[in-house]
């Protein structure tokens, strides 16, 4: 069949087209005639799986994205991005937190937000100290520079850690019923939260010092940072009035270098992540080396046996390519992408304070068989402690 006017090809064919475009390719097809703008605002079709930008810091009044297929930035003005601390990533939308501690979830590409409760206090007392003095603060001209610029960064550092990470179980956009689960304070505790509650529920059960949470068939797990015992315990609870949460019998030893301080982040340490793919549930252990500057030196990935309680360390992750860092994990197939790498780990800086000299530049890839590290973008010298580099998957849909 020959094409003269290819405006003229049928509804249907061109709404299929649409489900194997990436993000920036779809806006495009928009963009060709309106026939096709019509079709691309249908949105019939479930996309493909999409690549994660970078989410970076905000530039004037846009927040700035990095898209690693295309190797180029992205200016977006969405009002509710800008100067907020991103404390989190799941399925195409953003978790910002301001200076007046208002907690929310926007999807940078439909604008659309909602409201969350503020998220439970973690210092001793309650909010009343922020509520009070927050807003002093912002409105106040302090006449000591070093006691405005102390406030500014306790604030700052306040705001950065009240809420570590949130995840959901289902987009929103597609399911109402779904849940936000966050690790809040300097202990990591977990709460949940489901629409129409007005306040975040805590789960009863855990210790503190916990490092992530993954939802995994109807559960949510969570794991322990290593211990004096350099094991990593695994946690699970579920989504319900009262929730309890029980230990899996399962404990992994530390492995990498054995030299790694145990809770100690201004020498060496790791961090554990919990990633679903192929099925099963993973903990990856991540190795940092600090010596000067905080590099991050190995991965090391584990296969979690939930049913016999034991588990089997990989040496690949069957050609996957792992998304990890402060957002939900993201796992893709490089077969649909061959612009990335296969068994590997693509990773972005850790920010634990507003001390760091070097900014953000602990980011990388890693490959799972060489064992070796590549950039995937370069480092900047100078990076405000509000604008930590957070995976975030684009979500027009």
């Amino acid at each position: 069949m020959c094409m003269d006017n290819w405006s003229e090809l049928p509804c249907d064919i061109l709404e299929h087209l649409t489900s194997f475009l990436p993000v920036q390719d779809y806006h495009r097809f928009s963009a060709v005639c309106r026939n096709w703008r019509m079709v691309a605002k249908q949105k019939r079709y479930s996309p493909i799986q999409q690549i994660p930008w970078l989410a970076l810091g905000t530039e004037g009044n846009k927040r700035k994205f990095y898209n690693l297929l295309e190797d180029r930035h992205y200016y977006l003005n969405v009002p509710n991005l800008r100067d907020k601390v991103l404390c989190g990533s799941s399925y195409g939308w953003l978790f910002t937190l301001d200076r007046k501690l208002k907690f929310r979830m926007v999807n940078p590409l439909t604008r659309e937000c909602y409201d969350l409760p503020t998220p439970p206090p973690f210092l001793e007392g309650d909010l009343g100290m922020y509520e009070q003095d927050v807003p002093r603060f912002l409105e106040a001209e302090s006449d000591d520079e070093e006691t405005h610029e102390f406030l500014r960064r306790f604030f700052e550092e306040s705001q950065r850690v009240l809420v570590v990470k949130s995840i959901f179980d289902y987009d929103p956009s597609t399911r109402p019923d779904f849940t936000v689960v966050i690790l809040y304070g300097d202990d990591d505790i977990p709460a949940f939260w489901r629409p129409g509650e007005n306040a975040w529920t805590d789960i009863t059960g855990l210790p503190r010092a916990l490092h992530d949470i993954a939802f995994f068939y109807g559960k949510v797990y969570a794991v322990q940072r290593p211990m004096d015992n350099n094991h990593s315990a695994i946690y699970t609870f579920e989504v319900e009035t009262d929730p309890k949460a029980t230990k899996v019998e399962l404990q992994v030893p530390r492995h990498g270098n054995p030299n790694y301080a145990i809770e100690d982040r201004y020498r060496n340490f790791s961090v554990n992540y919990l990633v679903v793919f192929d099925g099963k549930l993973h903990l990856v252990e991540r190795f940092i080396e600090r010596t000067g500057h905080r590099l991050t030196t190995e991965f090391v990935v584990h296969e979690l046996d939930l049913e016999r309680n034991n588990y089997s360390t990989r040496q690949h992750i069957n050609g996957h390519t792992i998304f990890l860092g402060g957002s939900a994990p993201v796992v893709i197939n490089p077969c649909q992408f061959p612009h990335c790498m296969k068994d590997a780990i693509y990773f972005t800086d850790l920010e634990f304070g507003h001390k760091e000299l070097y900014g953000a530049e602990d980011l990388g890839i890693y490959d799972m068989i060489s064992k070796s590290i590549t950039p995937y973008y370069p480092r900047e010298v100078f990076h405000h402690t509000l604008a930590a580099p957070i995976w975030f998957t684009p979500n027009p849909w």
